[in-house]
């Protein structure tokens, strides 16, 4: 099956640039590649294009223009706010979950070991994913200082409930970060209705390029910056801007704002899936809470109904009873499917996945899990074919796997 087209549903890791973004780029790689603090024409040029950028950024999330700092990435978003708070109080606690994106759970764990006087807490979550209420609030008892809860998890795309999660860390005193990297693209987020302190998005989710990010800080947040020089980025992130980059995302999240949150074909493609994937392996645990609603893509996000376990159908993480995932990916590749072993960003490494873990799932089971991602550019026909191959090179591996045993 070599030859087969290739079906890419690998969405969460990576998207493929917007023609839209890419154009908008271009000019400020050839002729228009000015440094935006050069004080002539082709200078002020860059700055306006930055300026543009800024804006159509902030727009997205529901901010205002000088609340946006341009990074590389999330990775860099993340460690830009989670580091820059001033550890100005003996007792510093910071609070998150244990299923959260490494690069804030690391960096949480790396500021715990470096500082005397940081205290971590991680929070369990629940059989499906979610931050546990009950824990949660007893973590708050402690006073934290910095809480940072992701909104949309990377691995089973279970939404956890930001603005409540948000107004609980505000009571006990504590600034409130969310890593959003995964709802912006689907969800649309408004921070004033979250709440949130600061919130991290990545380019390359979105359909922007490789190597651009944002930092959303409230207005009248503090904190410190990670790199010094030049003082750009209102001092947070001194450095000549790529422009470029900048430009791009700015694009991609206009494009998103005027009609991507408003497709809804990614989660139908992934209703679709699922639902093949159902008839075709019924062996197959699909790793979200079974009756519970859905958030459709582009519904305005704020505090869930009481009780409410949503999550987001773009995002499928299949688990194989007997399975190695690591095993099924080149013959997936092979048959043209494009997806990743849990979290793209950890494939190829060794051992279960620290979210199916804190689940609580089956360390057997959890060992061959896979996770499918839709994007708007994902159609149902694809979704039927892949799921049919899928099948196919599960259930191959398998007999393959049996036999030599």
């Amino acid at each position: 099956m070599n030859d087969a087209k290739m079906i890419y549903l690998d969405n969460a890791a990576t998207t493929r640039i917007c023609d839209e973004a890419l154009e908008e780029m271009l000019p400020f790689l050839k002729e228009d590649f000015a440094s935006p603090l050069g004080q002539y024409a082709p200078g002020f040029k860059a700055m306006a294009a930055l300026n543009t950028a800024r804006g159509r950024v902030a727009s997205l999330i529901g901010a205002d223009r000088s609340e946006i700092t341009f990074t590389s990435s999330a990775t860099e978003s993340n460690n830009l706010f989670l580091r820059g708070v001033p550890r100005n109080r003996d007792g510093f606690v910071i609070v998150t979950e244990t299923t959260e994106h490494a690069s804030v759970l690391n960096t949480c764990e790396a500021l715990a070991r470096e500082y005397e006087g940081v205290r971590l807490i991680k929070v369990p979550v629940d059989k499906d994913g979610y931050v546990d209420e009950a824990a949660y609030r007893e973590a708050m008892k402690s006073r934290p200082a910095l809480v940072s809860i992701m909104h949309v998890n990377n691995e089973t795309g279970v939404i956890n409930d930001i603005k409540k999660l948000c107004g609980l860390a505000h009571e006990a005193g504590a600034l409130f970060h969310t890593d959003a990297v995964q709802s912006v693209p689907h969800i649309r987020v408004d921070v004033r209705e979250l709440g949130v302190d600061a919130l991290s998005v990545s380019g390359h989710k979105l359909h922007g390029p490789k190597g651009s990010g944002f930092l959303y800080i409230k207005k009248g947040v503090m904190i410190k910056p990670l790199l010094t020089g030049g003082g750009q980025e209102n001092g947070l992130r001194s450095g000549t801007p790529d422009v470029a980059a900048c430009a791009g995302l700015g694009r991609a999240c206009e494009l998103l704002l005027e009609k991507g949150l408003n497709d809804h074909s990614a989660g139908k493609a992934a209703d679709v899936f699922v639902e093949c994937i159902k008839t075709l392996m019924p062996y197959a645990v699909i790793n979200r809470p079974e009756g519970e609603d859905t958030k459709p893509s582009g519904d305005m996000y704020g505090s869930q109904t009481p009780g409410q376990k949503a999550y987001l159908k773009e995002i499928v993480s299949i688990s194989i009873p007997g399975g190695d995932s690591l095993s099924f990916l080149p013959d997936l590749d092979m048959a043209g499917i494009c997806c990743s072993a849990g979290a793209a960003c950890s494939a190829g490494k060794k051992g279960v996945s620290h979210v199916l873990k804190a689940m609580g799932k089956d360390e057997a089971l959890a060992k061959g899990t896979l996770r499918f991602s839709f994007s708007h550019s994902n159609s149902c026909e694809e979704a039927r074919e892949a799921a049919k191959r899928v099948s196919e090179v599960i259930a191959g591996n398998l007999r393959n796997h049996n036999e030599m045993i």
